[in-house]
């Protein structure tokens, strides 16, 4: 067929009323109806005889924020959605999101939001999200609500957990998302989980939360308040970021480690390390790639090199300000306990006045330290003059000039 018989067939399928997409098998159109917002899959039964039924075999529910604010109060959204999962078949969902409406009435906004979660869980949904849809206030989740062995991936915000999360019973849980929740409870543990990220949550103070995932390969733990969770061991683990700029281990006597002695310093005198040597760097001590972030009055990862693990798959490393001590200690025994890295990034966004130079002992005498085959960037502050200490200090351990890197940001008020 020509192109112009091809053209002129659609001009006079289109003036004809022929309705190409219903020619299409419904598994196709059930997959097209599974990327629009539930309310939207709903209406198309008013298109055809045949769409009148066709929502209800789709294999996604999708309540986001913006599908939560068209409906007017939590009352409207409530009664849809549970009118909506009453009349759906109850076939497999691949992806179930759902948002509580985001108003003044907190109870009445996620009073269903368990039932809903019940719900996608009993459907085999293999991709879950659930968020409390609120600035404030924070849904409880349920002891023992996510239980599925269909379940692959899971994200969750603004909730509050009060008991460990223990995903032994999600034997396919390959990634777990928290954002903006309170994360109250002793213990994270899964046996199948393979990405873990954790961000803007708050952990509980008095006790170190322990996140227990042998399988992980990528983790980011980023902006989170509270103690530091202890990090126990990640042999598989490939990726990791972990950025503590507001976490509670710091000591208010500027102590570089925090055991300053003060029994009023709440950092140091609650410590929570148990029996363990390390907090974070020993659960690190397998990956590749490491980045560590945090400001200098934060003392965690400088106790943590204390007993600093052998590092002996790291290829690439990026540091920021908490490691400028007074005699660049932090860094060489960083540098010290990685015999492969390649590449070593430092960044110093602020402008150094004073280093951290109290309350630290770390042992260089133990291995020796050769720089001759890594590169190293740093980037900093034009005028910031500690830093050249930095540079004076790796040339001297063997680091040839040409092998840095130097970014300098413009002078700060300029």
């Amino acid at each position: 067929m020509s192109e112009g018989s091809e053209t002129g067939s659609k001009r006079y399928a289109a003036a004809c009323g022929v309705d190409r997409l219903g020619g299409l098998p419904d598994d196709l159109l059930l997959d097209i109806l599974s990327f629009l917002p539930s309310p939207d899959a709903v209406r198309t039964c008013v298109l055809a005889r045949r769409w009148r039924n066709l929502w209800k075999g789709v294999p996604a529910l999708r309540i986001s924020p913006d599908t939560a604010e068209g409906f007017h109060g939590p009352s409207a959204l409530n009664g849809f959605v549970n009118h909506m999962l009453l009349l759906r078949d109850r076939a497999p969902l691949r992806v179930a999101e759902l948002n509580s409406f985001h108003g003044n009435d907190f109870d009445a906004s996620a009073q269903y939001l368990e039932l809903w979660v019940r719900y996608s869980l009993s459907c085999r949904v293999a991709k879950l999200c659930v968020a409390s849809d609120d600035n404030v206030e924070r849904w409880l989740l349920p002891k023992g609500l996510i239980i599925s062995r269909h379940l692959r991936s899971l994200e969750l915000a603004r909730v509050i957990t009060e008991h460990d999360l223990d995903f032994s019973s999600c034997r396919s849980l390959v990634d777990l998302k928290m954002e903006f929740s309170g994360i109250y409870c002793e213990r994270i543990t899964s046996p199948s989980l393979k990405r873990l990220s954790i961000t803007e949550c708050r952990f509980l103070g008095d006790v170190r939360t322990q996140i227990s995932v042998l399988n992980l390969t990528s983790l980011l733990l980023d902006d989170c308040t509270g103690r530091t969770p202890l990090l126990e061991s990640m042999p598989l683990l490939v990726d990791a970021i972990v950025v503590l700029p507001n976490c509670s281990d710091y000591c208010r006597n500027g102590y570089e480690v925090g055991d300053c002695g003060d029994e009023l310093c709440w950092g140091c005198s609650n410590c929570n390390y148990g029996e363990n040597i390390c907090v974070v760097l020993q659960g690190l001590s397998s990956c590749m790639n490491l980045q560590l972030a945090a400001t200098s009055k934060h003392f965690i990862f400088r106790k943590d090199l204390m007993g600093c693990p052998v590092f002996s798959n790291l290829k690439t490393l990026l540091l920021d300000e908490w490691c400028m001590t007074a005699n660049l200690d932090a860094l060489i025994c960083f540098l010290q306990h990685s015999p492969v890295l390649q590449k070593l990034t430092l960044e110093f966004p602020e402008i150094h006045k004073k280093l951290v130079e109290m309350g630290a002992s770390y042992d260089l005498k133990k291995k020796p330290l050769v720089l001759k085959d890594l590169t190293v960037e740093v980037n900093f502050h034009e005028g910031d003059e500690e830093i050249y200490k930095v540079l004076d200090v790796l040339s001297s351990y063997g680091l040839p000039p040409e092998k840095i890197m130097i970014k300098q940001y413009p002078k700060i008020g300029i």
